[in-house]
């Protein structure tokens, strides 16, 4: 057992006293060298609720448990991980045949299903930007033929609105590629709004967008999460609320509340939404995930009788990152 090259542990014993060869001590990290020959619950305990029925399982029926990616929480590291495994706990028999002892065969397999994840996401997030670019591209067609008088004049009215179209969408991408390299350099919240919404001003209409707000400064991280959040509420602002409406307005204000900043979006006029949706979408969960979790902010939404109302609030600290 000792020098197999695969990862192998067996507890023995109604204490389960762990016996492991030195391919699977790089698997409980810096708990190893102290937890060979001791009581498993002693060094698995994070995961004793989860481990120790897999263990009676085999100790008292006899049956080998196999499993694949095998989901587990561990904290071999000083801190917590969500790690998967192919697992294979056969039983081991004394002389008698009784079974005294588990030998577990593992494969740790979180970096494949951790990558497989990110590919789904991607796969699912870049689905979700092409229906946004279809909806988009035909609610800039629609302003555009509104205010321009001549083919050719709305020609170039919609070519610089698909220009603005394109460097609101540069100021996401970083968000959602997660590449920080790539993450713009500070600069404020109203230049920020300005070309997040700029592709949706419409010429004759001049009062269908306002915003309002002073020049707080924004840092690279915090830029692009709320220029992603931003965009995904314009996006359903078009594909289903008030910039989907002739005569829908939209307001967005913004100012610094002690040690917060808050931001608030209004639609008027969406009478289309007039109530909250019954299920998330995933720009919805997207936004969420954004402001929660990148910014350590909260979310509230306020759905009214003429359109909604969005909070963002946030530490002003986690705006200047």
């Amino acid at each position: 057992m000792l020098p197999a090259r695969a990862q192998i542990v067996m507890f023995w014993g109604p204490e389960f006293v762990a016996l492991y060869n030195d391919a699977y001590a790089p698997t409980i990290g810096v708990k190893h060298p102290k937890a060979l020959g001791r009581p498993a619950r002693e060094y698995w305990a994070e995961l004793w609720d989860d481990l120790h029925p897999l263990l009676l399982r085999v100790l008292n029926t006899g049956e080998t448990v196999f499993a694949e990616d095998r989901p587990f929480y561990i904290e071999r590291h000083g801190y917590p991980e969500n790690v998967f495994f192919d697992i294979s706990y056969s039983p081991v028999r004394n002389e008698a045949g009784k079974v005294d002892g588990v030998l577990c065969i593992v494969s740790e397999t979180t970096e494949r299903v951790v990558a497989e994840e990110r590919q789904r996401l991607l796969l699912q997030e870049t689905n979700h930007r092409l229906k946004n670019i279809f909806a988009m591209i035909d609610a800039l067609i629609g302003f555009s033929a509104r205010s321009a008088p001549t083919p050719k004049e709305f020609a170039q009215i919609l070519r610089g609105r698909l220009a603005a179209l394109l460097r609101a969408k540069e100021l996401a991408r970083p968000g959602i590629a997660g590449d920080a390299a790539s993450a713009r350099k500070h600069t404020t919240v109203d230049a920020l709004v300005q070309a997040i919404l700029q592709p949706y001003v419409d010429d004759a209409f001049p009062e269908r967008i306002r915003t309002i707000g002073p020049a707080l400064p924004v840092g690279e991280t915090a830029g692009t999460g709320l220029a992603l959040a931003l965009h995904e509420t314009a996006t359903n602002a078009v594909k289903y609320g008030a910039l989907a409406q002739l005569t829908g307005l939209v307001r967005v204000t913004w100012n610094r509340r002690d040690d917060d900043f808050q931001l608030e979006w209004a639609e008027v006029g969406s009478s289309a939404v007039v109530a909250p949706p019954t299920s998330r979408g995933f720009g919805t969960i997207l936004t969420e995930n954004i402001v929660t979790k990148q910014l350590g902010g909260k979310l509230e939404y306020n759905w009214q009788p003429d359109g909604l109302k969005l909070t963002i609030t946030a530490p002003m600290a986690r705006l200047a990152v």
